[in-house]
């Protein structure tokens, strides 16, 4: 029986033992390896002279056990031999066989099991190992070989790749080393598993169920909160997000001891408001005013709106306040306001301090009706260049609209425009119409 019929009686046998089995990852404990390859001396007294052929074939059959990912040790044997004898060698014919005893890593090591299996894939790891041995070529050597190929997880327990192997034999009749260079294909097959289930990064969490929940197998910190994904999931927090609950804290910043314990001093991670008070537990902290453990300062005004969303936070006690916290107002009779007060610098839109009064008092009915929008109307009165009022009245609405916006209000509220002398709602021919005629209007656009 030849040498290819024997090796492949083998995987047969061993494929049939272990054929069907459930995805864990890609490589187990102890492998077996077929390496079938064409190649040619490339260096020393077996290279062809000028015009010459060398290709020959060349396997090596090999066994490794991993200690540890990504390290195996590993004994190959290697066999065959090349197209004739070359002129520079004593020898009648080309015949190469090998024994070495080395170590194989395996990197990039998917895990994610084989393309037959739930959640495996077609992908699997790149390796590359080297030897020290025996090598009978030139005449019996000494030597060393490495290799470099990457396996594709065809189905459980077989791995097919390709590979490239060199190898260089010293002490032959000749001065000066011997070197050929093969490339081929490998056969591997996983013989035994690793026991239990394989944690790459010993967090807790087999590499197959990380797989299944989309974490990482190869960090303990997927979403790097501090927490090790395998407490993580134990305890309830989600291990590919920084804030499971959505509250403003990271998971490990609310679980100060990283533990999945709810201990003294901590708030919980699961919980975006841990005191039940109404207020988020990021809010309270960033409050400097609240503890997220004690719900009884989640209202300070105890008018049942928690004081991130209250707009009046100081409400009387017993008042009636809406939505935003804030009490109710009569809906105005008008549609238009004018701001009385506003006044300007002369020729500019600098808002003078007597100004302010009146815009704060607007700024409580503005609040008291979020939903509101207005339109900011600018106007002078006809004294002056008709174009350049315009364009000053829509400066002095631009900064009546800023003042708001500064004060907490949304700029999509407004609308600023400048009218300039248009729409008196006084006679220019007095001092105390044109002073009316300059002015500032609110006109409610809608809700």
């Amino acid at each position: 029986m030849s040498w290819s019929t024997r090796v492949a009686c083998l995987c047969l046998l061993v494929a049939s033992s272990t054929w069907g089995a459930a995805a864990r990852a890609d490589s187990g404990r102890l492998h077996l390896h077929l390496d079938l390859g064409m190649g040619a001396p490339i260096a020393g007294q077996a290279r062809p002279q000028a015009g010459g052929t060398s290709a020959g074939g060349v396997g090596w059959l090999g066994i490794d056990w991993q200690l540890a990912p990504p390290i195996a040790i590993e004994a190959v044997l290697g066999f065959g031999g090349f197209a004739r004898p070359y002129p520079r060698s004593s020898y009648t014919s080309t015949r190469y066989t090998h024994f070495g005893i080395g170590a194989r890593f395996r990197f990039i090591d998917m895990q994610r099991g084989y393309a037959n299996e739930r959640g495996g894939d077609f992908w699997s790891h790149l390796w590359v190992s080297a030897h020290v041995g025996y090598h009978l070529f030139d005449r019996q050597q000494f030597g060393v070989d490495a290799a470099v190929g990457y396996a594709f997880s065809v189905r459980r327990p077989l791995h097919v790749g390709a590979f490239i192997r060199t190898a260089l034999a010293f002490g032959g009749q000749h001065p000066g080393p011997d070197m050929m260079l093969v490339g081929g294909i490998e056969l591997s097959l996983e013989v035994k598993r690793h026991p239990g289930q394989l944690d790459s990064d010993g967090d807790g969490l087999p590499d197959e169920r990380e797989i299944e929940l989309g974490t990482d197998p190869f960090r303990a910190d997927t979403d790097g909160d501090g927490i090790p994904d395998g407490i993580e999931v134990e305890t309830g927090t989600d291990p590919r997000r920084v804030d499971t609950d959505d509250d403003g804290l990271a998971d490990g910043v609310e679980d100060a001891n990283r533990d999945g314990v709810l201990d003294p001093g901590e708030t919980d991670p699961r919980r975006a408001d841990t005191d039940g008070g109404g207020m988020p537990d990021g809010e309270e902290v960033r409050s400097r005013r609240h503890d997220p453990r004690d719900p009884s300062d989640d209202d300070r005004d105890r008018d049942g709106v928690p004081d991130h969303v209250d707009s009046c936070p100081d409400t009387p006690q017993g008042a009636t306040v809406d939505a935003s916290g804030c009490e109710p107002v009569p809906e105005p009779e008008q549609e238009n306001f004018v701001l009385e007060g506003v006044t300007f610098a002369s020729g500019s839109a600098e808002l003078l301090p007597e100004s302010l009064p009146v815009l704060e008092r607007a700024l409580t009915l503005l609040r008291r009706h979020p939903t509101v929008r207005y339109e900011i109307a600018g106007f002078t009165d006809n004294r002056g260049n008709r174009r350049l009022n315009r364009q000053l009245s829509e400066q002095r609405a631009e900064a009546v609209k800023a003042w708001f916006v500064g004060q907490g209000l949304h700029a999509h509220r407004f609308d600023a425009r400048g009218y300039g002398s248009a729409q008196p709602i006084e006679s220019n021919a007095t001092t105390e119409g044109r002073a009316r005629n300059r002015r500032i209007e609110l006109r409610r656009l809608g809700n």
